[in-house]
C-alpha cells in the first residue's frame, strides 16, 4: 500500500501529546489534515476536509480503527477496496520526549493508480499538519506554565512602576 511517513520528536510526554491528538477542541486548535466528528472511541464518525477553491468542506464518513492510549490513534475514510486513505499516529517515548510517528496511506483500486500524483502533495500536508502540531504544543505549554517568563517580566514592571 503506498503512504507516506513522517517521525517528528516532540517535547512532552506521550499523554499529553494524545490528549491533543484525540480531544476534539485541541485538534481544532492545530489544524489536522482532515477534521473527524468524533475521535474519542472506536467506531464510524464523519469526516469533513476542505479542497482549494471551495467554500464549503467535503463531508464523508469515516471510522476510529484503533485507540490505544497513549500509544496509537488511527482512523480511515474513503469507499472500500475502491479509495480509502488511513491516518495513523504512533507514539513511544516517556517524560523527556515523545517519537511521534505520522503516516498516511492510501488504499483501493483508484489508491494505487493515483499513488504517484498524490503521495508528493501528502508528504508535504503531512509534514506541514506535523509542524503546526508541534507549534500548537509549544503554545499549549507556554500559556500553561504557572508562573512562565512573560508573567514575571510584568510583575517585575508593575513593582519598579510603583
Amino acid at each position: 500500500m503506498p503512504q507516506t511517513r513522517n517521525t517528528v520528536t516532540l517535547h512532552g510526554t506521550p499523554l499529553r501529546i494524545w490528549s491533543a491528538l484525540v480531544d476534539r477542541d485541541q485538534r481544532r486548535a492545530w489544524g489536522p489534515l482532515i477534521e473527524l466528528d468524533t475521535t474519542d472511541r472506536l467506531g464510524k464518525t464523519e469526516s469533513s476536509f476542505f479542497v482549494n477553491g471551495w467554500s464549503r468542506p467535503i463531508r464523508t464518513p469515516a471510522s476510529v480503527d484503533r485507540l490505544d492510549k497513549p500509544r496509537c490513534f488511527a482512523w480511515s475514510c474513503g469507499l472500500r477496496f475502491v479509495f480509502e486513505l488511513e491516518e495513523r499516529f504512533e507514539l513511544s517515548g516517556d517524560d523527556g520526549g515523545t517519537l511521534m510517528t505520522h503516516s498516511v496511506a492510501v488504499k483501493g483500486a483508484l489508491g494505487y493508480l493515483f499513488a504517484s500524483f498524490m503521495l508528493g502533495r501528502l508528504r508535504v500536508l503531512v509534514i506541514e499538519a506535523d509542524d503546526r502540531f508541534a507549534t500548537y504544543l509549544r503554545w499549549r505549554v507556554g500559556r500553561s506554565a504557572p508562573g512562565n517568563a512573560s508573567a514575571a517580566w510584568t510583575r517585575r514592571g508593575k513593582r519598579k512602576a510603583r
